[in-house]
């Protein structure tokens, strides 16, 4: 079994005071609760201290969380701090996300006053979109477990098939809403159907999860294309769960994903991916998912000890 990593808070659109603590936020000496409906905000001081080392800000709602945070929390930090944010889609610093909120004036001088403060150490972020600021740092979303009433923290660790067993081969499958928000996946569907068509599965169908992850496991490769935000995960993760190398591009996002045997492309183009490349990714990382001390290895770094470890050592 692996308690694995995630920073998805549920349930959702309940109010602030109805979330379940699950994952890395749990880990947090505070956490700042924003939600849509009311209550919109809620703080749960876990430690006891007036000190907190650490602070999960989850931004639904992403303007009302930056400024209660920084009118309401914020004055109360009198002692050096690391803040984890997640828990949506909307990127950090400049928000991206063609879906959520755009960043006026006054939530641009939030995320200035926070990386201003004197106290904070780091702020590590979910969907990170500018890795340049010194005290940025990207941090994976994981997996998501949405399900009610019960939360998958523990989920057991499977024995895929051997990679270098399986065809030279990849997945594609992905859901594709209205709007360019979705554009890149709409451009990787048409590959997957013509010019990469003879080493690419091309889902054109929702499947089950169970169906979904049974294909995963007959494939070397899983092509994991933003959609909502910039992180590939939970995709990415599921792959590398069952044994799959995940191929994303690159974002700011690559020091973390840096982390784990995934392959990287520039941008989703013709000549990104082809049978050359599927071929010398998986001969230079097939011993990460072959090799029984590095998959134990890759397992860990799946873990939310793992990048707990990640966010206490940003600073």
């Amino acid at each position: 079994m692996i308690e694995v990593h995630s920073t998805r808070l549920f349930p959702k659109d309940r109010g602030a005071t109805q979330y379940r603590l699950t994952g890395i936020a749990k880990r947090c000496d505070w956490v700042v609760l924003t939600d849509k409906a009311d209550p919109t905000a809620h703080v749960i001081k876990r430690s006891g201290r007036n000190t907190p080392n650490t602070i999960f800000l989850s931004l639904r709602g992403q303007r009302a969380a930056l400024r209660f945070f920084v009118e309401t929390v914020l004055p109360q930090i009198t002692t050096p701090f690391t803040l984890v944010s997640g828990s949506e889609d909307a990127t950090i610093p400049n928000q991206i996300d063609n879906r959520m909120e755009v960043f006026d004036v006054q939530a641009q001088e939030d995320v200035t006053t926070i990386l201003s403060h004197p106290q904070l150490k780091a702020w590590v972020a979910e969907n990170l979109d500018d890795a340049s600021h010194a005290k940025l740092h990207p941090l994976p979303l994981g997996m998501v477990f949405n399900d009610e009433p019960h939360v998958r923290d523990l989920i057991p660790t499977p024995t895929p098939a051997p990679l270098l067993e399986r065809p030279l081969k990849a997945l594609c499958g992905h859901r594709i809403r209205p709007g360019d928000q979705w554009d890149a996946r709409r451009k990787v569907s048409a590959l997957g159907e013509q010019a990469w068509k003879d080493w690419c599965t091309q889902l054109d169908t929702d499947l089950s999860e169970l169906a979904f992850i049974r294909l995963v496991s007959e494939h070397s490769f899983v092509i994991c294309v933003e959609g909502g935000g910039v992180d590939p995960s939970p995709k990415a993760w599921l792959a590398l769960l069952y044994g799959a190398i995940p191929i994303i591009k690159r974002s700011a996002l690559d020091g973390a994903y840096k982390h784990l045997p995934v392959a990287f492309v520039d941008d989703w183009t013709t000549d990104a991916i082809c049978t050359k490349r599927l071929a010398r990714w998986r001969q230079d990382l097939s011993p990460f998912f072959d090799q029984p001390a590095l998959r134990r290895s890759v397992l860990k770094r799946l873990s939310l000890d793992y990048w707990w470890d990640y966010v206490l050592t940003r600073a």
